[in-house]
């Protein structure tokens, strides 16, 4: 059989690129439940909500005070500043902080292997279909093959026949 499709296999590189796509991901984002994009909607529309980790994390405040008060509180516990700015809705105050640096590495220990797990769970299945698509073709060329024998047999049969019927009748004359 000459197939030149392969198989794919996790290169390091490719762990590496995903790892490094999980992290920035996770740095850039706000820990908690959200609509999951990737997932597939339920019949009404509605997508899969999951718990995403994120580096960020959202506090809310009511007044200026009381949102010192957690900033100051915070920092000492190692949280830092986040880039995302915060808001504010009337005497509520959203303050985003980034995570102390051990929860950070905490966090992408599991992420970094989920990143892992589901770049090899795509790539099996992505062998899966190629093998699949693989046996479909050899399938059909066996199939082909058997056909074209048959009715080079059938033709064979009708000519070895037609010779033995002439034979035949020429000697019943």
């Amino acid at each position: 059989m000459s197939n030149n499709t392969l198989l794919k296999t996790a290169t390091k590189q490719m762990i590496s690129d995903c790892k490094a796509e999980a992290e920035a991901a996770y740095m850039n984002r706000v820990g908690g439940y959200a609509e999951d994009f990737q997932g597939q909607p339920d019949r009404h529309g509605n997508l899969p909500r999951r718990m995403f980790r994120g580096a960020q994390v959202e506090f809310t405040a009511k007044g200026v005070n009381a949102l010192l008060d957690l900033v100051f509180e915070k920092v000492a516990q190692g949280y830092k500043r986040c880039s995302t700015d915060t808001t504010s809705y009337g005497i509520d105050h959203i303050v985003y902080l980034i995570k102390p640096e051990a929860e950070i590495q905490a966090d992408l220990i599991v992420v970094l292997k989920e990143a892992e797990d589901e770049l090899r769970a795509r790539i099996e299945k992505a062998n899966e279909a190629i093998i699949a698509d693989t046996i479909a073709k050899r399938k059909a060329q066996v199939l082909k093959e058997r056909e074209e024998a048959a009715k080079a047999a059938d033709a064979a049969l009708e000519a070895e026949l037609d010779a033995e019927v002439r034979a035949a009748l020429k000697g019943a004359k």
